[in-house]
This record gives structure tokens, C-alpha cells and sequence, in this order.
């Protein structure tokens, strides 16, 4: 499977373990640097970005604008899988979500509101995101490996309950709302 990873410099350790891929950070690329074609050709799509309600772009560190909608929408993502670690990806009428699926990809999987994925150890959404790509790889549908990854992450919120992780706790919570998105065909 061919990932392309895209994050935040300071998510930069963390990226590349959960989504076992050198990324890309910002900085130093800004959206001055993006180029669209960057983003085409590959199975997965992984990006670790920071979101704002109702922007039509991401931020890296420092409130550098990494990447906008309209270069998203330019490309071509071929049917590629989107994971979307970072905010508001998922919020009604969110220019990022509706860029990602323009650019033909066959589904996105993100949340609403804030999401959580640690820069120092992995949870979350980075912890779901680890595990649904384990299972894409094992060869399961998106949809089995989301639902899959997130079987996987429930029984994670007990242990940590147990060992009372109360963070850990708290992102897988909100991790356990991420969907699969996707344009239905006419």
C-alpha cells in the first residue's frame, strides 16, 4: 500500500510511526510550496494538520497555512483513502472535507470539533488511524477496518481506564466518533 503523510512539524515522530511513512511536514512547506500533484498516486492519504471551524485550509506549526482546499481540490486522489488526524475535518459544511472528496476520494475518514492524537506518545485519533491502516494492509474493506479499528480502540479505553490514563481516556472517546465519508454515486 503506497501512503503519502502530511503534518505538522512537531507531529512529525509521531506521524511517521502511526502511519509508518517519512512525512511531510509544515514548516517548512506552506501552502506557497504545495504543489497539488504531491497528493496523487497513492492508496492512502494521511494528514495531521491543524483545522479551524469553517477554514478552507490546514496549519502547520506556528499558524503556517500548509495546504488550502483549492489545492486539494486540484488534484486528482484516483480513489485514494483519506485519514484525517486533525480538527474539524468533519463539521457541517467543512471546505476540507468537501475539498477531499471533489478530488475523487473514495472515502474520508476524520471527525468533528477537536481531536486528539498525542506528540509524544500515541492515542486517539493517531491510535486509530495506526490500527485501520494495520487492516487496510491485511486487506479488509475500509468500512470493516474502521469498524475494526475502533472494536480495537474500545477495548484500549478499558485498559487505560484501568491504569487511569485519564487523557487517553478522553481522546479515545472522541476518536470512537470518527466516520467514513464519501460521495454516493448517482
Amino acid at each position: 500500500m503506497k501512503v503519502f503523510a502530511f503534518c505538522c512539524e512537531s507531529f512529525a515522530e509521531m506521524t511517521e510511526r502511526a502511519a509508518g511513512v517519512k512525512p511531510l511536514t509544515s514548516p517548512p512547506v506552506d501552502a506557497g510550496d504545495f504543489k497539488p500533484g504531491w497528493i496523487e498516486g497513492y492508496d492512502l492519504l494521511w494528514f495531521d494538520l491543524h483545522g479551524r471551524p469553517h477554514t478552507a485550509w490546514w496549519m502547520g506549526d506556528n499558524q503556517v497555512i500548509a495546504v488550502t482546499a483549492a489545492q486539494i481540490r486540484e488534484a486528482d486522489l484516483g480513489g485514494a483513502i483519506v485519514f484525517a488526524v486533525g480538527c474539524y475535518l468533519a463539521d457541517e459544511g467543512s471546505p476540507m472535507l468537501d475539498a477531499l472528496l471533489d478530488a475523487d476520494a473514495r472515502y474520508v475518514i476524520g471527525g468533528d470539533g477537536q481531536n486528539w492524537a498525542g506528540e509524544r506518545a500515541l492515542y486517539g485519533a493517531a491510535m486509530l488511524g495506526m490500527r485501520f491502516l494495520d487492516k487496510l494492509q491485511q486487506g479488509q474493506d475500509p468500512l470493516k477496518a474502521l469498524a475494526l479499528a475502533k472494536r480495537w480502540l474500545r477495548l484500549s479505553m478499558v485498559r487505560d481506564w484501568l491504569l487511569r490514563r485519564g487523557q487517553r481516556i478522553t481522546a479515545a472517546k472522541d476518536t470512537l466518533a470518527f466516520r467514513a465519508y464519501y460521495r454516493r454515486s448517482a
